[in-house]
């Protein structure tokens, strides 16, 4: 099996931010022409014009969760990106790809809940400010550690239209920069 895969590739400067990031995948499936995400849902099919999304509450979005201290300004950066490439294929192939990105700063150190909070971001822009809030004590928000609290920023988006492309490895980096 072969992997469709963005990959982010996450540089953080300055003082220290943790973060991470997570692959999103499709995979084209043994003797069957088409693409499955995570071998769910819609297949994507070479040459059918379709476009396929990521929403932010898909499992599949990326996620980057950045901690630091209450009330700290951020800057995030993002990289943006256009396509995936297979540079396998003679001659390359792209697919396209239109990413969107949501934000979600409450103060909320559990990424699932903060998720339904999250809000978008205008990917017409490449940098973002933001400043940590204080921790909210709600049901199922773990404490802080080291007086830390968390942010997450998520990237999703649309696959396609998928045209006559063959199917293989498809990866691109998407840089994005976070430091305070």
């Amino acid at each position: 099996m072969k992997i469709i895969a963005i990959i982010l590739v996450l540089l953080w400067n300055g003082r220290s931010v943790l973060a991470q990031s997570r692959a999103v995948q499709a995979r084209v499936m043994y003797g069957y022409s088409g693409l499955i995400f995570n071998q769910i849902g819609t297949p994507i099919v070479s040459g059918n014009q379709q476009t396929y999304s990521i929403n932010i509450l898909d499992p599949r979005t990326l996620v980057v969760e950045i901690a630091a201290p209450t009330r700290t300004p951020l800057m995030v950066q993002i990289q943006p990106i256009q396509e995936i490439w297979n540079n396998s294929a003679s001659p390359p192939a792209f697919v396209p790809f239109a990413w969107e990105a949501a934000f979600c700063n409450e103060g909320i150190n559990d990424e699932r809940i903060a998720r339904r909070q999250a809000m978008p971001l205008n990917v017409n822009q490449n940098q973002f400010q933001f400043e940590m809030n204080d921790y909210q004590a709600i049901p199922g928000n773990p404490e802080p550690v080291e007086n830390r609290v968390k942010a997450f920023l998520y990237v999703y988006g649309r696959l396609g239209p998928v045209g006559q492309v063959a199917p293989g490895y498809f990866t691109t980096s998407m840089n994005i920069e976070v430091w305070y």
